[in-house]
């Protein structure tokens, strides 16, 4: 063997060594979670609360887990949030260790990174990938804020879903979750903390309910910006409606904010509790109109 062979050898080595490193330091914490339609992994995010995928859970509140040790108990799901595919388990148990996290500020695309998770029958399991995509804050198209694009280029199988990419120092960056049109994104650690606090206080999050269909509609040159929403229904007794608003006002502004798509709406109503008040900034046959809107709880079916 020469020496560019040997050096060649040592350095994949090394490598291969580190990845298998990462996974050590991130398998204590991790669970196999078993829902109603098949078993997902999961991660023990803060004492005695583990985050996994929501899709696979089915309606059960009861789940059944096999802790890194082996032991399967029972748990409770105590908060979802469906439009992100992120539940929070409840656990008896708060002994088992936290993850090392990382923002991903250093983070660059073609970066080495592992999908981790717990599987049911066998155990530890990872799949090695890349950083396909990054970007900055974007938002669903429900309206949820998330702090940072990070996109895996990663075959996630399906045991992986719910459970950390991880970087190859073992760090967290975030969860792996069923993204649009079933592909991989990370819910990064800030927004992951972010949401987790609000899923243990509320159990869920709910937006505020105007109760109107919206439309982009473009505007006037005269107004300051090139598109509204145009009302194009009303919910009965919707809060709207209470409020005397009607089709064919245009929607300009929430709260001095203002909206020009749908994501922009549902960002302020994601932020605003039922019970809220929220001032609409409107446009009735081309004259400004301002209307003080009472948010509802949004029912089956209602609009926005």
């Amino acid at each position: 063997m020469t020496d560019e062979t040997s050096s060649h050898s040592q350095a994949l080595s090394a490598l291969s060594n580190g990845l298998a490193d990462a996974v050590a330091a991130v398998a204590p914490g991790l669970v196999a979670v078993k829902g109603q339609r098949r078993a997902y992994s999961g991660l023990h995010w803060q004492p005695g609360v583990v985050v996994t995928a929501d899709y696979g859970l089915g309606r059960s509140n009861r789940l059944a887990l096999t802790l890194p040790d082996g032991n399967v108990m029972e748990a409770e799901v105590s908060g979802r949030d469906r439009a992100l595919d992120l539940a929070i388990i409840r656990l008896d148990r708060t002994d088992l260790p936290l993850p090392a996290t990382s923002d991903g500020a250093d983070l660059r695309v073609g970066q080495l990174v592992l999908a981790v998770g717990q599987s049911w029958e066998y155990g530890v399991s990872a799949s090695l990938g890349l950083v396909g995509n990054l970007g900055g804050p974007w938002q669903t198209s429900q309206g949820r804020s998330i702090d940072r694009l990070i996109r895996p280029d990663v075959n996630l199988y399906p045991n992986l879903l719910g459970g950390p990419l991880v970087n190859t120092a073992g760090q967290v960056l975030g969860l792996n979750l069923n993204g649009p049109r079933n592909r991989v994104v990370t819910l990064p650690t800030a927004t992951l903390t972010r949401i987790v606090a609000t899923l243990l206080e509320r159990g869920s999050l709910s937006r505020g309910y105007l109760g109107v269909g919206l439309q982009p509609v473009a505007l006037p040159k005269t107004q300051s910006s090139e598109t509204g929403l145009l009302v194009v229904s009303l919910d009965a007794e919707g809060p709207a409606e209470q409020a005397s608003l009607l089709i064919g006002d245009i929607l300009l502004a929430v709260d001095g904010q203002t909206v020009q798509d749908l994501q922009s709406v549902y960002g302020h109503l994601i932020d605003s509790p039922v019970g809220q008040t929220v001032s609409l900034h409107l446009l009735r046959g081309g004259q400004p109109l301002e209307v003080a809107v009472t948010l509802g709880a949004q029912p089956q079916g209602g609009s926005r």
